[in-house]
């Protein structure tokens, strides 16, 4: 392969860089958030149309893991949480509310928590291991696990009432499911950016 058609395939290889994706994550993020103000109920569980909007979030993470690593990613999961906490300012004060802060502090520490969980665990796996898709899967949910307990403790003002923990369950077998759904396009492959790189260090 000549110096001048390797130029061109790393070129097409890194036609979309990381911010882009560091973008969709935030805007995941956001919707997520947003999504948070609308109830429904299964049984006697309260739920918001966020859970159908979390699991996404991981599987977008250990998409930058695997084409950027996992530096890469630790700064997008920061810089996505900064640009969702100025979304809600923001939001807050073009609709002249106040910000209630405990929630919103509970969500994003909840959010940075469980991502730097589901990041360690999946770096590991991605690693170490031949793509099975059960480790991958119990990451996603020891997340989860860790992400809706904090956050609702916030929202609840570490109280818990007598639906806390029947909501959490139901909200947590929802996002295994869509978890299980988003695992299968897990590939282990080395994305083609990554290729690319080492392509240039050569």
């Amino acid at each position: 392969m000549t110096k001048g058609s390797a130029r061109k395939e790393v070129i097409k290889n890194e036609e979309v860089p990381s911010y882009v994706y560091i973008l969709l994550l935030t805007a995941v993020a956001i919707l997520g958030w947003v999504l948070g103000k609308f109830d429904f109920s299964i049984g006697k569980a309260s739920l918001t149309f966020a859970i159908f909007v979390y699991p996404f979030r991981y599987f977008i993470a250990n998409i930058i893991t695997k084409k950027y690593g996992y530096k890469e990613t630790m700064n997008g999961i920061s810089y996505s949480a900064c640009l969702m906490l100025l979304f809600i300012i923001v939001v807050s004060l073009l609709g002249q509310h106040d910000i209630d802060y405990i929630p919103v502090t509970g969500e994003i520490f909840a959010y940075l928590v469980s991502q730097m969980i589901n990041l360690t665990i999946y770096y590991y796996l991605y690693m170490n291991t031949n793509n099975n898709k059960l480790p991958i899967l119990a990451t996603y949910i020891f997340a989860m696990l860790v992400d809706n307990l904090i956050s609702m403790l916030f929202i609840s003002r570490m109280i818990m009432v007598e639906a806390f923990w029947r909501t959490y369950f139901v909200t947590i077998l929802i996002e295994a499911i869509i978890s299980i759904i988003l695992i299968n396009f897990d590939d282990k492959k080395v994305l083609p950016a990554t290729r690319s790189r080492k392509r240039k260090r050569k």
